[in-house]
């Protein structure tokens, strides 16, 4: 008959601290001696710890970029030149310089040509060459100019001045119609000619008295005619009639004139300048 071996003796439960064991049915204090015993039996033996296996990585090779180079900022902030204002290229200031010295030649010929100190062969047209010469006016007495103002300038357009106010009287009758209207732009007309003939023409000092009182009546006249027109602007009948009046009364002074004339022509010379 064999004994077979009991199960292995456990060792005795000690609390963590190592003060105190149980005996099964409650805790007993341990003796002080016994505390570091116990607390090396309490204490699990330290287990070493494998680090952790690291996976292992395979690396793929990295193609690496090329830096850009660094940026001149300096060169941005430099002044550009735009081209209207760059120098001209010598070859262009040559040309300037040729055609400038042809302009002075050119303007040089032209004011020696014109003071008759040399003779240029310019080219003419026909017209300067058909052109007649101016003949000088035709020497005359101070006698016949002023017969020549009364009778060829003013004497002729009395009569066609003493038709006009008939005219003005039978078709301005108080209101604004075309008919007066008409005649009033026919007689400034004539006024306007006469007195454009009178200031060109040639009037000798002899006579210059009269032929003013004359150009004061027919300029007179004038303004007449110009008041009655404005009437017609101002929708105004009273002023048609009071420039028609003017224009009468005026006319009556201009009928004398040419004898006034006439009269002062009898003082002037008959001598012709030599």
């Amino acid at each position: 008959m064999s004994i077979a071996p009991g199960p292995p003796m456990l060792p005795p439960q000690l609390s963590p601290d190592g003060k105190w064991i149980w005996d099964g049915s409650q805790w007993q204090p341990l003796a002080e001696s016994t505390w570091e015993l116990a607390a090396e039996v309490v204490a699990p033996p330290a287990v070493a710890v494998a680090p952790p296996i690291q996976p292992k990585v395979e690396y793929s090779p990295v193609e690496i970029q090329p830096q850009p180079a660094a940026f001149d900022y300096a060169v941005v902030d430099a002044p550009v030149t735009p081209l209207w204002a760059e120098a001209p290229r010598s070859g262009m200031t040559l040309y300037m310089y040729a055609g400038a010295a042809a302009v002075v030649l050119v303007m040089l010929m032209i004011v020696l040509s014109s003071t008759n100190l040399i003779q240029l062969p310019w080219p003419s047209g026909a017209s300067d060459s058909a052109s007649p010469a101016i003949k000088p006016a035709p020497k005359t007495s101070d006698y016949a100019r002023a017969d020549r103002f009364v009778n060829v300038y003013l004497a002729p357009a009395l009569p066609s001045l003493s038709h006009t106010l008939p005219a003005l009287q039978s078709a301005c009758t108080g209101t604004l119609s075309n008919g007066c209207l008409t005649a009033l732009n026919s007689a400034r007309q004539q006024l306007t000619t006469l007195l454009s003939t009178i200031d060109n023409g040639d009037v000798p000092t002899c006579i210059a008295g009269g032929a003013n009182a004359a150009r004061f009546d027919l300029q007179s006249m004038a303004d007449s005619v110009d008041m009655a027109l404005n009437g017609y602007q101002d929708n105004s009948g009273a002023e048609v009639y009071q420039g028609i009046y003017r224009f009468a009364y005026f006319g009556r002074s201009l009928k004398a004139d040419p004898a006034a004339i006439n009269a002062q022509k009898a003082h002037c010379s008959k001598a012709v300048p030599s």
